[in-house]
């Protein structure tokens, strides 16, 4: 009997990975392109249908078979016809035929998903929340994404939207009718908001390190360069990113009320490049502000998988939802 495989699409605003799982999910091969959105659909297309092509070759020539293609991607995802309603990163992908073109390439069943909800379901099946019942993810990066299992299972809720806690609001109070909405958490905690003000403290010589190693430019300040600027003593970095933090658990606070999860996974970039400061002040946020009984025995882990979350989660989800077709 061959052995089951199954393809991994991580498509994201500058590169793309995809991987070759075994049954296992144990990388077998991995490809990796630049996705270079200023080239357009016809050249994206191009480099898609030889990356997964080359994959099934791989595939054959290993003489398995391939159970399934899942792809996760940044934006709304339309569960049902396996496209994008909006992509952020990639305007041009927004109803891309995903689900169709894939399925043409490999001769097999396709499902398209959220790069959060896939990368979730990758760390509740083969990682860092492997075995919770109900669990919260957060991803903190050029945004903040967020994902649910609920019951054991992905949920993703009437129309593909739950788990959008980026787009949560702090301030209960906003701006007068008409005005556009603001005080979200993405504005204020992801590391591209964080990044600008480290940006005015650099200017105003507040992070020495960080202004000798990458200027005031917020486009070069990454979260690789926030960890060594707090390494290498900028107090005043630290405090920024430990204050935002803790925003985020405080944000935090009120789901766990309201879900109760056994485990809340912290991932993305911010969190891989100080995953104890983050941790530490996203559990202080939490337990400042949520009932007893909710935190007991509450788990708060750093995603495991790292690069290859949503790959093995996409992967692993198109295995799991094909697996008796």
């Amino acid at each position: 009997m061959a052995r089951r495989c199954a393809i991994g699409i991580d498509i994201g605003g500058t590169k793309c990975l995809f991987s070759l799982f075994d049954e296992k999910f144990r990388v077998i091969r991995d490809i990796k392109i630049k996705t270079n959105a200023h080239k357009g659909k016809k050249a994206f297309t191009a480099n898609l249908n030889e990356a997964v092509s080359d994959l099934v070759k791989k595939a054959r020539k290993e003489g398995m078979t391939l159970a399934g293609v899942g792809t996760g991607c940044a934006g709304e995802i339309d569960y049902e016809k396996g496209t994008l309603r909006t992509c952020p990163n990639v305007p041009f992908l927004a109803g891309y035929p995903f689900q169709h073109r894939i399925a043409k390439l490999t001769g097999t069943n396709v499902c398209v998903a959220n790069d959060v909800q896939a990368g979730l379901y990758g760390e509740h099946q083969l990682g860092a929340a492997a075995g919770a019942r109900h669990v919260i993810g957060v991803f903190i990066g050029t945004g903040i994404g967020g994902a649910l299992i609920i019951d054991g299972k992905l949920h993703v809720g009437a129309t593909g939207h739950a788990g959008d806690i980026g787009n949560y609001l702090l301030h209960a109070i906003g701006p007068l009718a008409g005005s556009q909405r603001e005080g979200l958490l993405d504005d204020v905690a992801s590391r591209t908001a964080i990044a600008g003000d480290a940006a005015i403290l650099a200017a105003k010589q507040a992070a020495p390190s960080l202004l000798k190693n990458v200027g005031t430019d917020v486009t070069r300040i990454k979260s690789g360069d926030l960890a060594k600027a707090i390494r290498n003593g900028d107090k005043a970095i630290e405090e920024l990113v430990r204050s935002r933090a803790r925003i985020v658990g405080i944000a935090l606070s009120n789901l766990v009320d309201f879900i109760n999860p056994d485990v809340i996974v912290l991932g993305g970039g911010m969190v891989e490049a100080m995953p104890a400061l983050m941790r530490e002040e996203i559990r202080t946020g939490i337990g400042d502000h949520s009932a007893a009984t909710a935190i007991a025995g509450l788990k708060i882990v750093v995603a495991s998988l790292k690069d290859h979350a949503v790959t093995a989660g996409a992967a692993k989800l198109a295995a799991d939802t094909f697996a008796h077709a």
